[in-house]
């Protein structure tokens, strides 16, 4: 199948977009097609020569989303990997936390975006013909971060004392207890997203340890 053309894909991307604004102000039960489409200057007409249905295109703003925070944070590794090489000995669990904080650090306003989460998460577990598409897409999310997760450690001069499928998860709550106290405006909160470089360098110390120095 050829590539769709540029008008058509800036047509999809609008749609998406428009959907993100929809969905976090009505909900993805609430919103309508009507309503994405009013919101990115398309007809329906639009909206079904791209999307088959609004589960269609739930599923291709899930591939967009997860594709794109896997990018951003391989983007942050191929910047942080050469810095923390040079750096002379083992980080201190300040400079730690100093790093994390700027790997993991979001290129947008990720709140929106952890509601949204929520909700297609909730969504797959009531309707059985959305659910291994939302598995599908958040294992290849899982799994392409692992790598690029493991190779910044491994260049901070530590190693997993567990496999890496195990602890990504363990790294994820953290990121999403932060992501989650933001949303409920918990600014007080102990998980709070501004102590988000202490909290996961304090994971990563418990579940790493330091790397042996190549013979």
């Amino acid at each position: 199948m050829p590539d769709p053309s540029p008008r058509r894909q800036e047509t999809r991307s609008r749609l998406l977009d428009a959907a993100i604004e929809v969905f976090a102000e009505e909900g993805l039960q609430g919103a309508s097609v009507e309503s994405i489409c009013a919101r990115a200057g398309f007809s329906r007409g639009a909206f079904y020569s791209n999307f088959s249905s609004k589960e269609e295109l739930f599923l291709a703003l899930l591939q967009r989303e997860f594709e794109q925070r896997a990018t951003h944070l391989e983007q942050r590794a191929r910047e942080l990997e050469p810095v923390l090489r040079e750096q002379p000995g083992c980080l201190s669990p300040a400079e730690a936390a100093r790093y994390v904080g700027e790997f993991f650090s979001p290129a947008h306003d990720e709140t929106t975006w952890f509601i949204l989460q929520t909700e297609f998460e909730l969504l797959a577990m009531r309707d059985p013909a959305l659910a291994p598409g939302y598995h599908e897409f958040a294992d290849s999310f899982y799994a392409s971060i692992s790598d690029v997760v493991e190779q910044v450690v491994a260049a901070a001069g530590r190693r997993f004392l567990l496999p890496v499928e195990y602890a990504i998860p363990l790294l994820q709550s953290v990121y999403d207890r932060a992501l989650r106290a933001a949303a409920l405006g918990a600014h007080d909160a102990p998980g709070r997203f501004d102590a988000l470089g202490d909290r996961i360098a304090e994971l990563l110390f418990a579940i790493t340890e330091e790397s042996e120095p190549p013979s």
